[in-house]
């Protein structure tokens, strides 16, 4: 199965700092505050809280793509709970650079 590289991922990512985006399961909306090597960052726009998604989970999530190759948000809850960010982010990476 495919997968999308993590280091291109995460170069991808870093154009979007500051777009607001929607989750992938389309319920909240929340902003890409920050890009860096080993996390990500965002604020959900309902609450104002941060979330991060560190290196870690991030790899897990494109790790369980490459299996499932399925984006819904609910084939992620024994992963993380923040999938539907990284979800969101993966979605347009691959409408930009197809599944790698």
């Amino acid at each position: 199965m495919s997968a999308i590289p993590y280091s291109s991922f995460m170069n991808f990512c870093k154009g979007l700092q500051g777009q607001t985006l929607t989750t992938a399961g389309g319920l909240a909306q929340f902003t890409l505050s920050s890009v860096q090597d080993n996390q990500l960052e965002y604020i959900v726009q309902s609450t104002g809280k941060t979330r991060r998604s560190r290196q870690e989970w991030i790899k897990k999530i494109l790790n369980h793509y490459a299996i499932t190759q399925s984006l819904r948000p609910v084939d992620y809850v024994d992963v993380t709970v923040n999938a539907s960010y990284i979800l969101t982010l993966m979605k347009l990476y691959i409408a930009s650079y197809g599944k790698s």
